[in-house]
């Protein structure tokens, strides 16, 4: 697959985490509201975001610099920033749908 079909595919999802990390704060809010959100981070420390929030759109923005940084490295670059990309990507996934599911219970 081409750089640029990667990216394509990359954009795409991260327009998809996008959306779903704005449904998940809006919920987040509410529940803040109503005192059932006493969590301070999304995810531990550890995780492969340098950010720390108690909610979705920081993890993403820092998903959309990475991006906007591996399109102008060069292939290398590109190579070894790739991976890091993609465990963010599967990892808002994972945690914006197990959210969805907790919600619906």
């Amino acid at each position: 697959m081409s750089k640029e079909n990667v990216l394509k595919l990359l954009q795409e999802n991260v327009k998809k985490i996008y959306h779903l990390a704005v449904e998940a704060d809006k919920q987040l809010a509410h529940l803040h509201g109503d005192k059932k959100n006493s969590f301070t981070h999304i995810f531990k420390q550890q995780s492969a975001f340098k950010n720390q929030a108690s909610t979705f759109l920081p993890y993403v923005e820092e998903l959309v610099a990475d991006l906007q940084a591996i399109q102008i490295e060069d292939d290398t670059q590109f190579q070894t920033l790739l991976p890091n990309i993609i465990v963010k990507i599967e990892l808002l996934f994972k945690t914006l749908d197990s959210f969805k599911v907790q919600l619906e219970n």
